[in-house]
């Protein structure tokens, strides 16, 4: 039986939080690489926005990475996406959203628009508007990350989802934008990115799958 296929893109967080997923629960996908310049007519068959990840599953199509990591934890066979205790996982799912919404799309959208320009309607100043938005976040994830009384987020002894979507940032800050770095007095969040940047499944933050343009 053929490996659900994944279209994703290597510089995509969101594709990035789905191959770091499928590697913690131990699921082998089909990687997709697109071309994000020249989107493949079938990825717009798959989802009409045009966006990764979105993964094939025989006849049917998941879209979303947080939708996709639903079905990896379902149906791997590693480790747990999320905390066994009903409220911790209710909180932990709950501190993905505010992650993604809140330091991950700043961070990554200010690039975005950095090389593209911003769009019709939005400020001229848009992408220091969105870095000034990730550097007020950093010390909320610090109180986060006190609250739990844990180096993971929602008082997790392990790393949850909430934490594993923070691992595209990890990487990237430093190498994009260390100016955009936590102060070092916030020393939870400094040690969580750390933490974050040696677990094993970081290279998947970088991993490449086969170029749609062979398919």
């Amino acid at each position: 039986m053929a490996a659900p296929r994944l279209w994703s893109w290597h510089l995509s967080p969101f594709a990035g939080k789905v191959r770091i997923a499928a590697a913690v629960t131990g699921t082998e996908l089909e990687l997709i690489e697109i071309d994000p310049v020249q989107r493949p007519p079938r990825l717009r068959e798959l989802n009409p926005a045009g966006r990764v990840p979105v993964l094939e599953l025989d006849d049917v199509v998941v879209r979303e990475s947080s939708a996709i990591c639903d079905w990896l934890d379902d149906v791997g066979a590693g480790a747990s996406l999320w905390p066994e205790d009903p409220a911790r996982r209710a909180a932990a799912r709950g501190l993905m959203r505010w992650l993604d919404d809140e330091l991950t799309v700043p961070f990554f959208l200010s690039f975005r628009k950095e090389a593209f320009g911003a769009s019709d309607g939005e400020p001229p100043d848009i992408v220091q508007r969105l870095r000034a938005r990730l550097m007020r976040r950093w010390p909320k994830l610090e109180a986060e990350l006190a609250r739990g009384g844990s180096r993971w987020l929602a008082g997790s002894p392990e790393p949850t989802l909430a934490d594993l979507s923070g691992m595209p940032l990890a990487v990237r800050v430093p190498q994009w934008g260390p100016q955009l770095a936590p102060p070092a007095e916030l020393t939870r969040v400094c040690g969580w990115l750390d933490a974050l940047r040696e677990h094993p499944a970081v290279v998947e933050v970088k991993r490449r799958g086969r170029p749609a343009a062979e398919l």
